[in-house]
């Protein structure tokens, strides 16, 4: 008879070890992607509220100002450092003179009081030249020490928590090496082609084939006439909410963008702020370089889109917030974009 009485042992086995290793490995896979799918619908939430009081605020500014928040933009620089206009005909301007073009202020400055950053708006407003504010990286707005602070300050409510790279950034087109606050929310331009620039050109063959109901045409963005709501020089001609004969309920106002897709994102200048329903929504150049994005394929990442899954997310000027899907017809996106132009389309289309 064994001297020896065996032991009961109490402890895991290596085998029972790894099983229960295993199963908590499929609960975390199963569970990770409900916690993802969790906090995108808090980010997704929180973005519609930016987006729903950035509508009011437009809308609290049209009832004081009788037209909608505008961006200042005379094509090239409005001012140089000696309060000499620069006309469209003089060229662009020479970085000893004020700097480069297209940096009027933003439409995002207007509304500024409306969200509670009034001494902001009073700094910005003290500090620029008859009332066309912000002008070159070396002239006299952004070279102000007190206004080149302020146009880093990154709002959460221009930020969508859903795209990490609407942070500061030193890589704006046109601010190059010079830090600036980027915005997720881009005033509606209507569904103009951006491609030349100009409203009288010709129409040209669409490089949106495989998007039925988008298509190229003479651009608007470098003038007064474009048909959406918010543009880079509608401060030459402002719209009023109640000239909308489309519908207030049918037309869009702001839509999402996503920074690190469109370089033309600094949040407080007149090139910053807009974008287009003429480009397919959620149109995206993954895989491209900066570079490219920036100086090659600009044209675009003018349009509207999101880190959203599906589609992006856009307040219409009556206030209302709505998801549309990226599937959308392109007729009927296009014409919720323009304020005047007669479609017979809706959310519900």
């Amino acid at each position: 008879m064994n001297a020896h009485r065996s032991r009961r042992q109490t402890g895991f086995t290596l085998v029972e070890l790894l099983v229960v290793i295993a199963i908590i490995g499929v609960l975390v896979a199963l569970l990770l992607p409900a916690v993802q799918a969790a906090r995108e619908a808090a980010r997704r939430m929180s973005c519609a509220n930016n987006l729903k009081n950035i509508g009011l605020a437009c809308i609290n500014f049209n009832d004081t100002a009788k037209h909608l928040p505008v961006s200042i933009s005379r094509w090239q620089e409005d001012v140089d450092i000696n309060g000499t206009w620069i006309g469209p005909t003089n060229g662009k301007m020479a970085e000893s003179n004020g700097g480069p073009g297209y940096n009027g202020k933003g439409w995002i400055v207007d509304i500024l009081p409306q969200i509670e950053q009034g001494a902001m708006y009073e700094t910005i407003n003290s500090n620029n030249k008859g009332g066309f504010g912000i002008n070159g990286p070396f002239g006299n707005g952004m070279g102000k020490p007190v206004l080149s602070e302020l146009m880093t300050k990154q709002l959460p409510i221009i930020t969508c928590p859903s795209d990490a790279s609407a942070v500061p950034s030193d890589q704006q087109w046109h601010w190059p090496n010079r830090l600036t606050a980027t915005t997720s929310y881009k005033g509606c331009i209507g569904d103009t082609a951006v491609t030349d620039g100009n409203h009288k050109g010709d129409v040209n063959a669409s490089q949106y084939t495989g998007f039925p109901g988008f298509g190229s045409g003479p651009d608007c963005h470098n003038t007064v006439e474009c048909n959406g709501l918010i543009w880079r020089g509608n401060y030459f001609n402002p719209v009023e909410l109640k000239s909308i004969t489309d519908g207030t309920s049918n037309t869009i106002m702001v839509g999402e963008s996503v920074v690190d897709q469109d370089y033309h994102s600094a949040a407080y200048f007149a090139d910053g702020s807009w974008a287009s329903a003429g480009v397919p929504l959620n149109f995206f150049r993954l895989g491209t370089s900066p570079e490219d994005i920036k100086n090659v394929d600009w044209f675009d990442m003018r349009g509207f889109k999101s880190l959203h899954p599906g589609g992006a997310q856009f307040v219409m000027a009556d206030g209302s917030v709505h998801f549309i899907q990226e599937s959308i017809d392109g007729r009927t996106y296009r014409g919720l974009a323009t304020r005047d132009g007669g479609e017979v389309v809706s959310l519900s289309n």
